[in-house]
């Protein structure tokens, strides 16, 4: 099925309000496709900044397919998530990002954290590509992974279509940061997951908080989307008479 396939058919079955975006890793940025736009080239002259999860929330709005790189994010996390690398020492960081109200309590905390999302290492790549599922439909264009934004239901028959001929099952990752939960652990793994964010992540790309997020190796969606007419939708529990405890 062909990246607009795949995003019609989710949409359609299970009534997505926002379609899926595809996010793309790129090496070098001598690998962009021809004809790519960068971030912010609408904005006029300078270097226009902000952060990777918010640049998500831009497709999952319908921005046409854009690629960012490090000199344009503002936040260390979105950077190393991208797999830019962080854009300042650890013990900077620590001033904004440990105590309490902030993100983390320690900094083994912090440091714990980044080590469980498999992280790239710094340079891995050098520009992320980010776009509508189904407008990165040129082989060039094809993304790695694809994000999903869906309520609880919606994400159990998603995943469950997903083990539906292989009974695998799909772990959640919670406790980070948004970005960094779905991007190299997914990447890594290539294996789905899914997330329920983090306050910075869930406010950048705009989800209630009655929405959670999918995150899909390219590759393994097809599996999920064949089988959303072939998983059971409706309990049969109402056929027995059960008795329920006060």
């Amino acid at each position: 099925m062909s990246p607009e396939e795949l995003s019609s058919t989710l949409c359609k079955i299970e009534k997505l309000e926002r379609k899926p975006i595809g996010i793309k890793f790129v090496k070098t940025l001598s690998d962009l496709p021809k004809g790519i736009k960068r971030f912010g080239d609408q904005a006029g002259k300078g270097e226009d900044k902000s952060l990777l999860c918010a640049m998500w929330g831009d497709a999952f709005n319908g921005a046409e397919p854009f690629y960012t790189i490090k000199s344009q994010q503002i936040c260390g996390g979105g950077s190393i998530a991208a797999g830019f690398g962080s854009t300042m020492p650890i013990e900077i960081a620590e001033k904004f990002m440990i105590g309490d109200g902030k993100i983390y309590g320690t900094m083994e905390g912090l440091k714990c954290a980044l080590e469980t999302t498999l992280p790239f290492e710094d340079g891995e790549f050098e520009a992320q590509i980010i776009g509508p599922l189904e407008k990165m439909k040129m082989p060039e264009l094809l993304p790695d992974l694809v994000f999903i934004i869906c309520t609880p239901a919606q994400g159990q028959r998603i995943l469950r279509s997903y083990g539906f001929d292989t009974g695998e099952f799909i772990s959640g990752i919670a406790g980070g940061s948004t970005c960094e939960m779905v991007s190299s652990y997914v990447y890594k793994t290539d294996k789905p997951a899914f997330t329920l964010g983090d306050i910075g992540g869930n406010t950048g790309m705009v989800f209630s908080d009655n929405e959670l997020m999918l995150a899909f190796p390219f590759n393994k969606l097809e599996v999920a989307v064949k089988n959303l007419n072939r998983i059971c939708r409706v309990s049969s529990m109402h056929k027995h008479k059960i008795y329920h405890e006060t």
